[in-house]
């Protein structure tokens, strides 16, 4: 995440706050320590480009917390990244920092959209791994292959990643916290982690 995209993120509220606030709030956000100098250098380049408005200090603050607001410009350039199509999980992840900023009318869809290229991703990993397999059981048994292994691993991530995206949008509609796994098997259920991707579904209903 670029760190202009990070503060238009944290002013999308519309409320004023000044630099060392807002690194707090991100902080408390995301766990993340950035660099102080980048943060406000790229908040002063923010208000250059006409996409954050500074504001003025009252006599009796410290001169040095200037406080700023995002523009009209901000936001529009803001909501752009935010609903653009992402290139790999982490993308998912830094929007998730401001999943909170998304419009409720949109939520679902965008939701939806993250959901359906991890399932794509889970399906190219599954097909790859299939692949892997079919060349190790072509080499002698001894040799060691640990391509297959990897790639398992990949797709669990995928399908913890679809699990979470769904935990995460129950969350941001106030809904209760699905059972878990570890709840479903304790009272009598089968589900397990290890079933992977292939029996994950996304919010469009789509099976790994």
């Amino acid at each position: 995440m670029l760190v202009r995209h990070l503060i238009l993120g944290l002013l999308r509220d519309g409320r004023q706050r000044h630099g060392y606030e807002l690194m707090l709030e991100h902080r408390a956000r995301s766990g993340e320590h950035l660099s102080a100098g980048n943060f406000y250098r790229e908040l002063a380049k923010l208000a250059e480009d006409g996409l954050a408005k500074r504001g003025t200090c009252p006599p009796d603050v410290d001169q040095r917390r200037v406080p700023y607001s995002i523009s009209d410009k901000g936001s529009a350039t803001f909501d752009e990244w935010l609903a653009y199509p992402v290139a790999d999980r982490d993308e998912i992840t830094r929007r998730l920092v401001f999943a909170d900023r998304i419009p409720v009318a949109l939520r679902k869809d965008l939701f939806e959209r993250w959901q359906e290229d991890l399932w794509i991703e889970g399906k190219q990993l599954v097909r790859a791994r299939e692949d892997a397999l079919a060349k190790r059981r072509a080499r002698p048994r001894n040799a060691y292959d640990p391509l297959p292994a990897l790639l398992n691993r990949q797709i669990s991530k995928v399908f913890v990643e679809v699990k979470f995206l769904n935990e995460c949008l129950r969350e941001l509609n106030g809904d209760p916290p699905s059972a878990t796994a570890a709840d479903r098997q304790e009272n009598g259920g089968t589900a397990s982690v290890a079933t992977g991707p292939r029996t994950a579904r996304s919010a469009s209903g789509k099976k790994l």
